[in-house]
């Protein structure tokens, strides 16, 4: 009996070691695992021709920014020379440069004893100081000097205009050659440059018409303040007519209650 258990035991031993072999199974891992090597590797293939294309980039990139380095060394750049066009090839004193007097030095200026004597090249008369009897008589100046200040202005706005169409002229040409140099120009840098050039002198022509219309309004104004003061003066002499007559009323009638006629005080002629 004791042979026999023995026996089992080492049967059941013998079993539990050996190998089962499956051919079918073991050929379907093997293609599996050869399936996932063969896609790692074009994985790997495809992630290696990314990286060289991104390497082509990035040395197209480094080629580009060379070329611009080396025209900003020939050329300059081009923001760097629009902002110092003003100062240096169109003139920096342009955009600040003042036509003509202000008001307050037209208005200072202005002189009355030279209005009468104005003809505007003929237009008008002189205005002596003899009545229609020849004799002389004195005029009140500082009324005249409204005059003096509208005249003087119109003189101004005159030399504005001739002074701001010289330079428009000037900025007109610039503007045409900056146009054929553009159309000529064969970088980006050199594009830039001109626009900028051009955006200047645009802002020139575009500060010159303001200037025209300052003058023009400033001629306006002055205008607009002598009728201004016409109307107040005539109010004021209709007030003061009124107020005269009143007044002179009362003391006519003042003076009528004072005077007493009686028939004691009468004498027949």
């Amino acid at each position: 009996m004791k042979h026999l258990v023995l026996f089992l035991v080492l049967c059941a031993a013998a079993r539990a070691q050996w190998i089962v072999n499956d051919p079918v199974n073991t050929a379907v891992n093997s293609a599996v695992q050869a399936g996932q090597a063969a896609n790692h590797i074009e994985i790997l293939r495809q992630w290696a021709a990314q990286l060289e294309q991104l390497n082509r980039q990035l040395r197209e990139l480094e080629a580009q920014l060379a070329v611009q380095q080396r025209i900003r060394d020939v050329i300059g750049s081009p923001t760097a020379a629009g902002a110092g066009m003003v100062l240096r090839d169109l003139g920096a004193t342009d955009l600040v440069r003042t036509y003509g007097d202000t008001l307050a030095a037209t208005r200072r200026l202005a002189n009355a004893i030279e209005s009468l004597q104005r003809t505007s090249d003929g237009i008008y008369q002189k205005l002596d100081d003899r009545t229609a009897l020849g004799r002389d008589f004195v005029r009140q100046e500082p009324r005249y000097r409204r005059y003096a200040a509208v005249e003087r202005q119109a003189d101004n706005l005159t030399a504005a205009h001739a002074e701001t169409n010289t330079r428009s002229v000037a900025l007109q040409g610039e503007i045409a050659t900056t146009v054929e140099q553009l159309r000529g120009a064969s970088t980006q840098a050199e594009v830039d440059k001109h626009n900028a050039k051009l955006a200047v002198l645009a802002g020139q022509v575009a500060h010159l018409d303001a200037k025209r219309r300052d003058e023009a309004d400033k001629l306006q104004a002055q205008q607009i303040l002598n009728e201004n003061q016409a109307a107040k003066e005539r109010q004021d002499f209709l007030e003061r007519q009124l107020a005269e007559e009143r007044q002179t009323l009362a003391i006519v009638g003042t003076w009528q209650q004072s005077v007493k006629v009686t028939p004691t005080s009468y004498v027949r002629p």
